[in-house]
């Protein structure tokens, strides 16, 4: 590196110029940028073959020019590690950035499921006689928004609720795996296969795509969902005259159901039992909702309850399996007691979720460290930022934490994390 141009032999020392203008030996590239962490190499220098493929974060920053932090992803040869950096670079800052949205969504939720409950059912004689009308609700929710804005007007009691919806539709679209920068990569070398009609094959790992946005955005959107039908139908049972036109109303919430069957399976796959059993809690309310004017009569109704008795059994062997969901053990008792009652329930979210949410939105302010569990779920500790207790991963219920500043088995520092939240200005 000290010597000059003039006295090197690119015979035996190779040079390389990368776009910077400065002039490096290969040897010393090499090093730089931990060649034998990537490849097999010969005695002299020479790449045999790849070290297999290099999972997601295993490049700890995007690697540069040693001499001016110059961009060096014009040179092929370290093309490989260079890419890889910044596809990792891009997507910890794809997580951080879904976090940064999430938070202010859940909050404003939880400000419009309290405004939904204080406005009770007082009612103008104009929503009275819309209300005493034949109602059936079915489809997406788009569909049913649709159908109660055109029962009631658009400008009605849900109006802030249905815009904040349509905020979290939009959130969860973004968030989705084929935004992410992996699947934007996938479909770039997709789309240049096509062009060039070449015979290799590419795939995509899906374990490489960050699914916990995409969770809790379904979770917010049929949370939503309920806070809004189940105000929608109290209200209208206080003011609705039992005619006959209004008996001939039907409810099918199949398409809501589903959602809440694709949240669990997803949640499953990847590890998140508080997902699984918000699911099963969002899936037996939905049928709450239904029991009173079912669409496909008593009988599927009957059925249906019995399916979410089941979904709600499922979601207490969860809560046995995972310490980290047990908190959800009264939602789960107060929605059995809402399938045997056929009352209407009250949104809530309980305090120990807020009190999540709002360690999320100190997370996001960069105190205490961040480490990953052993299923790559991060996490941060606080106060001096090393594990002084044992804990549970508040996504999966692996062990994390530990004792005398020692993580548990299984646990390493996630500094990448930890450098991109450090940056954050929230």
């Amino acid at each position: 590196m000290s010597s000059t141009y003039g006295e090197v032999d690119l015979a035996e020392t190779p040079c390389l110029f990368p776009r910077c203008g400065h002039i490096l030996t290969l040897e010393s590239m090499d090093g730089h940028m931990d060649m034998p962490k990537f490849y097999e190499m010969d005695s002299g220098g020479c790449v045999i073959a790849t070290k297999g493929d290099t999972g997601p974060f295993s490049s700890e920053d995007i690697k540069v020019c040693p001499m001016c932090r110059g961009a060096l992803h014009d040179i092929q040869r370290y093309n490989r590690i260079v890419k890889r950096g910044m596809i990792d670079e891009a997507t910890k800052k794809f997580f951080v950035w879904s976090n940064q949205k999430f938070l202010p969504l859940e909050a404003k939720l939880q400000e419009e499921e309290l405004r939904l409950q204080g406005l009770g059912t007082k009612a103008t004689n104009a929503d009275v006689t819309r209300l005493n009308c034949s109602i059936n609700l079915a489809g997406s929710w788009a569909n049913q928004i649709a159908q109660i804005n055109g029962i009631l007007g658009k400008a009605n009691r849900y109006k802030i609720t249905i815009k904040l919806r349509q905020e979290i539709s939009n959130y969860l679209h973004t968030v989705s795996e084929a935004e992410q920068p992996f699947s934007k990569v996938f479909q770039l070398v997709e789309n240049t296969r096509r062009r060039y009609q070449t015979k290799t094959t590419f795939t995509l790992d899906s374990s490489v795509l960050q699914v916990r946005g995409r969770l809790l955005a379904t979770v917010l959107s049929l949370r939503c969902d309920l806070a809004i039908l189940s105000d929608f139908l109290q209200f209208r049972s206080a003011h609705a005259v039992q005619t006959p036109l209004a008996q001939e109303s039907t409810f099918d919430f199949s398409v809501n159901r589903l959602l809440c069957i694709q949240l669990f399976d997803d949640a499953a796959k990847k590890d998140q039992p508080m997902h699984q059993v918000e699911a099963c809690v969002f899936f037996a309310r939905f049928v709450a909702l239904e029991r009173s004017s079912p669409a496909g009569g008593m009988e599927i109704m009957t059925n249906l309850l019995a399916e979410a008795r089941e979904k709600l059994t499922l979601a207490k062997g969860v809560c046995q399996r995972a310490p980290s969901t047990l908190s959800m053990l009264p939602e789960i008792e107060d929605t059995e007691k809402l399938l045997r009652d056929s009352t209407f329930y009250t949104t809530f979210t309980n305090d120990e979720k807020r009190a999540v949410y709002a360690a999320m939105a100190t997370e996001l302010r960069g105190t205490g460290h961040w480490y990953y569990c052993e299923n790559m779920h991060p996490f941060t500790v606080g106060e001096c930022g090393m594990p002084m207790q044992q804990a549970r991963c508040p996504q999966c219920g692996a062990p994390v934490g530990g004792q005398n500043h020692t993580a548990a088995q299984g646990v390493r520092p996630a500094a990448d994390f930890e450098a991109e939240f450090g940056r954050l200005r929230v």
